[in-house]
This record gives C-alpha cells, structure tokens and sequence, in this order.
C-alpha cells in the first residue's frame, strides 16, 4: 500500500496506521520522518522566520561587497649603479716628457704658449695668437686637468677666465668660447699622453732636461 505525505502526517497525528494501532516505536519513527520532511521543504524553499513580503518573495537581506583590492604601484626600474673598483679614478698613464716636447714643437703650440726657459719663438701677440703662459704649470695642475683642456678646452673656461682675470680677454673669441682647436681629429692618445707628460715636467721656468 503506497503511504502518502498527508496519510503519513495523518497517522503520526491518530497513533494508527493502514488501521491499526501504532506501536510506540512506530510513532517516534513517524514523527522523525515527518520532522526531516518538514526540514527538507524549508530548506528548498528559502525557510525564513519572517513573513514574506507582498508578492510571494522572500527578502534576502543585502550582501556586503567585498573591500576593494588596492592595485599597488608597479616598481619603478631603477638605473643599475656603476661597477667600478672601490676609490677608482681616472689616471693619465705615465708618458715620455721629451717626446711630449717633440710634439709640442711639431704642433706649434709655442704660437699661443710661452714657455720660458725654452727657445721657441715667442707668440705673436699682435695678431692675437696668445694663451696662458705654461711656464711652472707643472707643479699647479693634474694631469687630468692637462688631459682635459686639450680634449675639451671649453671644460673649464669659466674658472680660468676668473684665474686668468687680467689676460682673459685674449684668450676668447667673439662667441666667449676658447680660441684653442681642436686636434681631437689629429692628435694620437700616445701623443697626447706625453705632451701632458711636458707639460707636468714644467714645475720651474721651463722643461726639466
């Protein structure tokens, strides 16, 4: 005999079933079974223990959205530090100070340079071919410094327009910069090398023989 819902509700609530009387076993077993129905229908159907609204609909309360994520900063690449031995600095190499001579006199820089205590021809002032004298210029100035003033003369115009305040004027051209060429295109580095070594070796009045 097939047992329906409502039966089944029937005979828990009567104490019988198919007609007879339940036993008390049979009573508890009903009644849970009715309990798990009763569960399982709430639970498919949204059981809330408020009434629900017009409509038929049951109210689910409103959800917190969750915290927005904050988007972080990509990095920014840093420039990779330069790798060089620790208390490094650039250093002229040593050179020869009589070739270095030679190439002075094969470059005439005697034309703009006074030398005293050497036998080159003095500049010529007058058609405004004049630079700083190098006599003792040895024992005031680095090689580097040398090194630089010949590849670049405009490096330090400034200070040695100031250093050079009374003669400066003759040193400059009409667009304030250094009247000295280039010989970047002309030069070797080893001829540039000993020219720096003679001009180290001008410590007194002139060259050290």
């Amino acid at each position: 005999m097939r047992v329906t819902w409502r039966m089944a509700k029937r005979s828990v609530r009567d104490g019988s079933a198919d007609g007879r009387p339940m036993l008390r076993g049979e009573v508890w077993l009903w009644r849970a079974v009715l309990t798990c129905g009763l569960l399982l229908v709430g639970v498919q159907s949204g059981w809330s223990d408020e009434p629900p609204p017009a409509g038929g609909h049951h109210h689910h309360p409103a959800t917190t959205p969750p915290p927005a994520v904050s988007q972080q900063k990509a990095p920014v690449a840093q420039a990779p530090r330069l790798a060089v031995p620790p208390k490094w600095r650039f250093a002229v190499p040593a050179g020869d100070h009589h070739t270095g001579r030679q190439v002075f006199i094969d470059y005439e820089c005697f034309k703009c340079h006074e030398v005293v205590g050497e036998d080159f021809p003095a500049p010529k002032v007058e058609q405004g071919d004049v630079g700083p004298a190098l006599s003792g210029m040895g024992a005031m100035h680095p090689a580097e410094y040398f090194l630089e003033t010949m590849i670049d003369p405009n490096a330090s115009v400034a200070w040695r327009i100031k250093h050079h305040k009374d003669e400066h004027k003759g040193y400059l051209g009409a667009d304030g910069k250094s009247k000295m060429p280039s010989y970047n295109d002309t030069m070797t580095v080893q001829q540039l090398i000993d020219l720096v070594a003679y001009l180290k070796s001008l410590t007194e009045g002139g060259h050290r023989h």
